[in-house]
């Protein structure tokens, strides 16, 4: 039988009777519970998983309408520079106004060069000795003999303890120059060498160098920077070359204008997600296969029933449901606000679709919108982030609109979890669907050990009734025998 183990079996001794035909015949009526148990195993996996699959549209909801909770994200500045070969912008600030900068020096590393020699990197030394290599970080010494070490591997030792020095070496084959650099810029910087073998074998005719600092003006007030990397009127930016430039910082409108748009978009998909989800009805005549319907199917067979089989898991669910209604009474509740301050969403261009079938999803007037937001930026922004305070009204909240939905998906995301758990899809955990998973599965064993015991009865009795009608056969053989003799 599919699915049960049996052990191996002797039939059909007296020819007459198709045992094993006969015993699959019965055993298939007989296994019609444990298929519905299976059935229904299989149709609550597939609703546990569509379930995981409505919390990942809810966590992806959240998390654009949490940009819409924090005033920071109303706040957002865009920063430009006016000569870029001076200046570039590497991160937009929060203050918006003009900087005139006029830098003056760049911060550079310190960098130690040798004099030209003739030799290439692989060439072994003539000389030993030991070099001491000193940088902001520290000092160390490295080593190098006559005959065996060569200008590479002494290049390679000297950057294997930057971390101890903080310098790093080179060789440039082309001129045949050493160059000792320290990782850092600014004053503060320093390459340090000791060691005249070293300083002959290389060239070089200093053995310390310094770096320098960045000096630029902010509105005619001078600044020194250890780096080139610098904040300028909340602007992060790059000090690339000498000159002068402005930092023109201003609210970035647009920005929020495409938070708001997608907020809109997204929560539009999720009414079309969770509409079709709980008004999709079980197709009776598509049920979760059995193996035995399985074996008598194509992979491409398979997949296009269990498409429809699986199709109506959260009929009329009442957390998808109550997840949209609770979300459309947040987004009409009027704000809390003064009068004739903006307080409904509505003010600002965002309604719902007058067409019933749009089961009521938002659309955008942008001009109203950004008209808005260019007008009456602080009433926008405290209709989406405003927080709790002062006495409730009837028929108003305190709560921004962000706020509100945030807190509602978090509600309802907790529902689902408490409904299928945080496992695996198959996992028997205590939540109510990992509970009834287990049932389901405790039921399924019952029921495997049960026809197993159903199906060896059977097969007992066939053994008899073979072994009757051998007899009787044997009896009727030798009664002829004996008539005839």
């Amino acid at each position: 039988m599919a699915g049960i183990s049996s052990p191996t079996r002797l039939t059909g001794f007296s020819g007459t009777l198709d045992t094993e035909s006969l015993i699959q015949k019965l055993m298939k009526a007989e296994r019609l519970p444990l298929d519905n148990v299976q059935k229904k195993k299989q149709f609550t996996l597939w609703k546990r998983e569509d379930y995981q699959t409505m919390n990942t549209t809810l966590l992806s909801f959240r998390n654009t309408v949490n940009n819409l909770r924090f005033e920071k994200n109303f706040e957002k500045v865009t920063a430009t520079s006016s000569n870029t070969s001076v200046i570039s912008i590497t991160s937009n600030g929060t203050n918006v106004g003009t900087s005139n900068v006029t830098v003056t020096q760049l911060a550079e590393s310190a960098t130690l060069i040798g004099g030209a020699v003739s030799a290439k990197s692989s060439d072994t030394v003539n000389v030993s000795g030991t070099v001491t290599i000193e940088g902001a970080l520290g000092s160390t010494d490295v080593t190098f003999t006559s005959g065996q070490s060569t200008i590479d591997s002494i290049v390679k030792d000297i950057n294997s303890k930057s971390a101890l020095t903080g310098v790093t070496a080179s060789f440039d084959q082309s001129s045949g120059r050493l160059f000792l650099t320290s990782a850092s810029t600014g004053a503060k910087s320093k390459v340090n060498v000791t060691g005249a073998e070293f300083s002959s074998l290389f060239n070089l005719t200093g053995t310390s160098a310094s770096g320098k600092d960045a000096e630029y003006t902010v509105n005619g007030t001078k600044i020194t920077a250890s780096s080139n990397n610098v904040t300028i009127g909340g602007a992060q930016v790059m000090l690339s070359g000498i000159g002068t430039a402005s930092i023109g910082s201003k609210a970035d409108r647009s920005s929020i204008i495409d938070d708001i748009k997608k907020f809109v978009e997204q929560y539009n998909s999720l009414i079309d997600t969770f509409y079709k989800a709980y008004t999709t009805k079980q197709n009776r005549n598509y049920e979760p296969l059995t193996d035995e319907q399985r074996d008598a199917m194509s992979e491409s067979q398979i997949e296009k029933w269990e498409k429809t089989a699986r199709e109506g898991t959260l009929y009329n669910d009442s957390i998808l449901k109550d997840s949209l209604s609770n979300m459309r009474q947040a987004l009409n509740m009027p704000l809390n606000a003064p009068k004739g301050q903006i307080s409904i969403l509505s003010e600002i261009g965002i309604t719902v679709k007058s067409d019933w079938r749009e089961n009521g999803k938002l659309e955008i007037d942008e001009a109203k919108l950004e008209a808005a937001i260019n007008t009456n930026f602080d009433q926008v922004k405290q209709l989406f982030v405003m927080s709790s305070s002062g006495p409730e009204v009837a028929g108003k909240s305190n709560l921004g609109i962000a706020d509100r939905l945030y807190n509602i998906v978090n509600d309802q995301m907790d529902a689902i979890k408490k409904k299928i758990g945080l496992g695996s899809i198959d996992a028997l955990d205590d939540s109510v669907m990992g509970k009834q998973l287990k049932e389901l599965s405790e039921q399924e064993a019952k029921w495997k050990s049960k026809l197993q015991d159903i199906e060896d009865r059977y097969y007992k009795q066939f053994s008899a009734m073979e072994q009757a009608i051998q007899k009787l056969n044997s009896q009727q053989s030798s009664f002829a025998s004996l008539l005839g003799g």
